[in-house]
């Protein structure tokens, strides 16, 4: 068995594309090298690891050459490969030389079917250093980056430039080269600045040997500790504590070789700005970790992570401070700035600045926002009172968009929007609505924390949808520019996460399309309300999929129901009824059903029940049962309590049974036919009341 060892030296790879691409690393080599038949049973990847200026791993238990292999190659019938005379046909010694053999050398295999020439072809294995060269290399470009690119005059593409390779088995070099010409050696290279080397290594133990004596952590993991670590004590020692945030760790385990963090402080003047803006210009502009006091308020101090030692780190920390200092007093400028000019005084401006260029302004969408929230929020029975703000802060949830901090802070918007209506004197219920009305972002983002902020949340988002769709921006395959996936998925959530919300999906995408002037939308309300609602149920199948089955929501989105809440509990009823004993057999009879009335002639599928003309004991039998669960049934249904309404039709399973073992549907009476197919008919809309259950999956 053999030990392999590759690592790739490149300038510095993007720290959110790192840890892609060390799974990418280890999934690619597993794969290759298992397709190539030197992998074993007990061979395993020990490691795969990966900084900004490298990607290693280390296999072992590689097998040391290929298996040989034996190929069987069937030829002509023996009564065709020679004539009568027993001499060989032109057909045996064409087999004979493309198998490289004599005829005399062939094999005869005897079949079921009769003799036939054969020769097996032995190809003996390739030894593993020979093979791992030309594997290796088309390994280098198989990487799918999400960009890349070219350097020097050369045609190779990997997302930096590679300067160095090491590449190992069993502690002899193994001569990868790349288009350009690099060739794998036994040296790898340390930190940039602290100890470049080169270090000489043979194996796996020497090479993270040689990365230890170079300043190099090679662990992801082991770095984001070390960071952690150094994050905890150092926000401590300033009196305070670091709110755990693993993307930001993780970037900058992405940045750095060697992580040194280090503690850093500000002017406590510029607390007095809104304590967002601080931790966005800390954690999203220069990488810090921001500093909590014990009540969770800001303190003066960051934590930044340094990629290397250095004899006196004042020298680093005041040149983190002085970055921040000037990114803080631009925020600091544009606060005073912003506030100068009141929330609604910058509605106007929203008449500069394009949505898009088929809807208009975002002036015209704050118009149709506010209309649309107050129509949700009578709908959601709110008071006159709070239906007026819900329309107000719709209308100004834009206006920060015109603001200066908003401009250099983009992902303050809607933050900022909340701060500069309290202090123009807004109602703070306002003021909140605005502040989270571009919530959820994401499905783990949190939701809008009052039914104000939903309602202009959901006003944005339906708005937004009912505009694209009806211009043709649906959105097709992974290409969705408007965020029109997580828009349907955030109405969703706001919806069905335990506010008692209903929202009639299709009576709201036509408020919405009304809200549009005439001639801007290519698309009736009617068509464009149908194509938001099948694209509803395709996010509902995504947001449900750890809890029921797709079937389930096709067998509801059969009705064409549009309330979601609704919906969800037609469909928790359903994977009720598929526990159940009779779920089998009564889906079995619906699917059966669909199938005899899609066939029958229309006048006798319309036909109604004639109670008198009911002759056999199997559809007397079940006459009564149908009109005894079918009202109870609807009942139900009318209170939403579809859970026991399918237990209620469950009840039915014997009837239709025998209904179906003793009778013929399609009887040659036209008027026992009829009969017989109006009660199939009754049976099919009783159970849709609640779902079309014929579209259910039964097991296999």
């Amino acid at each position: 068995m053999s030990a392999l060892l590759w690592e790739i030296g490149c300038e510095e790879i993007p720290s959110r594309m790192l840890p892609e691409a060390v799974a990418q690393l280890k999934a690619t080599v597993s794969e290759v090298l298992g397709q190539s038949g030197l992998w074993d049973e007990t061979t395993r990847v020990e490691w795969c690891h990966g900084t900004p200026r490298r990607l290693a791993i280390a296999v072992a238990g590689l097998r040391e050459r290929q298996p040989d292999r034996a190929e069987e190659r069937r030829g002509p019938p023996v009564e065709r490969a020679f004539d009568a005379q027993g001499m060989p046909t032109p057909a045996a010694e064409g087999f004979a030389r493309v198998c490289g053999v004599k005829v005399a050398e062939l094999e005869r295999l005897d079949t079921p079917k009769g003799s036939y020439l054969a020769c097996t072809l032995r190809t003996p294995g390739v030894e593993a250093r020979v093979m791992l060269a030309d594997l290796l290399a088309g390994i280098l470009t198989r990487f799918a980056w999400p960009k890349s690119m070219r350097w020097g005059s050369g045609q190779m593409r990997f997302v930096r430039p590679v300067r160095w390779m090491v590449a190992l088995l069993d502690g002899e070099v193994i001569p990868v080269a790349t288009v350009d010409g690099l060739v794998a050696a036994d040296a790898t290279r340390g930190h940039r600045f602290m100890a470049p080397g080169p270090f000489v290594a043979r194996n796996a133990g020497e090479y993270l040997a040689a990365l230890e004596r170079g300043r190099v952590m090679l662990s992801l993991e082991a770095r984001k500790q070390t960071i952690r670590t150094g994050v905890e004590r150092l926000a401590e020692q300033a009196g305070g504590r670091a709110i755990p945030d693993e993307g930001l760790l993780t970037e900058n385990a992405g940045l750095t070789e060697w992580p040194v963090p280090m503690l850093g402080r500000f002017d406590p003047r510029y607390l007095e700005i809104p304590p967002e803006v601080l931790t966005t210009s800390m954690k999203y502009h220069q990488k810090y970790f921001p500093v909590h006091g014990l009540d969770g308020k800001l303190l003066p101090h960051f934590v930044a992570v340094a990629n290397l030692e250095v004899a006196d780190p004042s020298v680093l920390v005041k040149g983190y401070e002085r970055v921040l200092r000037a990114r803080l007093e631009d925020a600091a400028f544009y606060w005073r700035e912003d506030r100068g000019t009141p929330l609604p005084e910058r509605l106007s401006a929203l008449r500069t600045v394009v949505f898009q260029a088929k809807l208009g302004t975002l002036h015209k969408k704050a118009m149709r926002m506010a209309t649309l929230a107050g129509h949700l929020a009578e709908r959601f029975a709110l008071a006159d009172a709070q239906v007026g703000l819900a329309s107000k802060a719709a209308m100004l949830a834009k206006c920060d968009l015109v603001t200066g901090m908003v401009g250099e802070f983009p992902e303050l918007q809607g933050i900022m929007g909340g701060y500069y209506a309290l202090h123009a004197g807004e109602n703070p219920d306002v003021a909140q609505a605005i502040r989270d009305h571009y919530r959820p972002q994401g499905p783990s983002d949190a939701l809008p924390e009052t039914l104000l902020g939903r309602i202009v949340s959901m006003a944005d988002k339906l708005d937004t949808l009912t505009g694209c769709f009806a211009i043709g921006l649906a959105p097709t395959g992974t290409r969705d520019p408007f965020g029109l996936r997580r828009a349907a998925l955030g109405v969703i959530r706001m919806v069905l996460d335990g506010e008692g919300l209903r929202l009639p999906l299709l009576e709201t995408v036509r408020i919405a399309h009304e809200a549009y002037a005439p001639g801007v939308l290519e698309q009736d309300a009617g068509s464009v309300g149908a194509a938001v609602l099948d694209f509803f149920y395709g996010r509902l199948k995504v947001y449900l999929r750890q809890s029921f089955d797709h079937d389930s929501i096709d067998a509801v989105q059969a009705l064409g129901k549009d309330d979601l809440r609704d919906v969800v509990d037609r469909v928790r009823a359903l994977a009720e009824f598929k526990r159940s004993d009779s779920f089998v057999s009564l889906v079995a009879a619906n699917k059966r059903i669909v199938n005899i009335l899609a066939k029958a002639p229309l006048e006798d599928r319309q036909a109604e029940v004639e109670q008198g003309a009911l002759t056999h004991p199997a559809e007397q039998g079940l006459w009564a049962e149908l009109t005894r669960c079918a009202g109870q049934a609807t009942s139900l249904v009318e209170v939403r309590d579809y859970g026991a309404a399918l237990a209620i039709l469950a009840t039915l399973r014997e009837s239709i049974d025998r209904f179906f073992d003793e009778l013929l549907v399609m009887d040659p009476d036209t008027a026992t036919r009829r009969n017989r197919l109006a009660l199939l008919r009754m049976i099919r809309e009783s159970f849709g009341q609640v779902a079309d259950v014929s579209r259910l999956e039964l097991p296999a």
